[in-house]
């Protein structure tokens, strides 16, 4: 195997997926302590959205995924897809 190649397969296996927003939602609505009721109400949508979003039923848009964990949650987004990264890590 040449160097090249050996350098490029260390690479592939580092590369984690991409976080769902879905994964993204529902991480940072537990670093923060919410129900799904009080995040739902607070970013004025219904219970039920929120609770499919999490569950993958439905695709959440990604300002509503920003917004959420922004303005509700004050969290910032790079951090939580930093701690599920982590933690993808730390399970392997």
């Amino acid at each position: 195997m040449t160097l090249i190649n050996t350098a490029t397969s260390r690479l592939v296996g580092q590369i984690k997926p991409a976080p769902t927003g879905a994964e993204i939602l529902r991480v940072a609505r537990r670093l923060r302590g919410y129900t799904q009721a009080e995040s739902a109400a607070h970013y004025g949508i219904e219970e039920r959205t929120l609770r499919r979003w999490e569950n993958r039923e439905y695709s959440p848009r990604w300002n509503d995924v920003i917004g959420l964990v922004e303005d509700v949650y004050l969290l910032d987004i790079l951090e939580v897809i930093g701690k599920i990264h982590d933690e993808q890590t730390s399970d392997n």
